[in-house]
C-alpha cells in the first residue's frame, strides 16, 4: 500500500463519520469532483475496491 496524503486521510475520516461527498466538499472548499477522485485515488493506492472497505481498512491500522 502506497503511503496516503494528510488530504486522503481527511477525506476518509469524514467519510468514516458517515460524511457525504457534498459535504466533505463543502467542508473542504473542493468541488464534489475533486472528492471523487481522491477516492478513485485511494482506493488504487491501497488496493481496494470499496470506499467502505478502504475505510475500514484504516480503521484496522489505526489511522482514522
Amino acid at each position: 500500500m502506497e503511503n496516503l496524503t494528510e488530504r486522503e486521510i481527511t477525506i476518509a475520516s469524514y467519510a468514516a463519520k458517515g460524511w457525504s461527498v457534498r459535504q466533505i466538499a463543502d467542508e473542504m472548499c473542493l468541488s464534489p469532483e475533486t472528492i471523487k477522485w481522491y477516492r478513485k485515488r485511494m482506493l488504487r493506492k491501497t488496493q481496494t475496491t470499496t470506499f467502505a472497505e478502504l475505510v475500514a481498512m484504516l480503521k484496522d491500522e489505526n489511522i482514522i
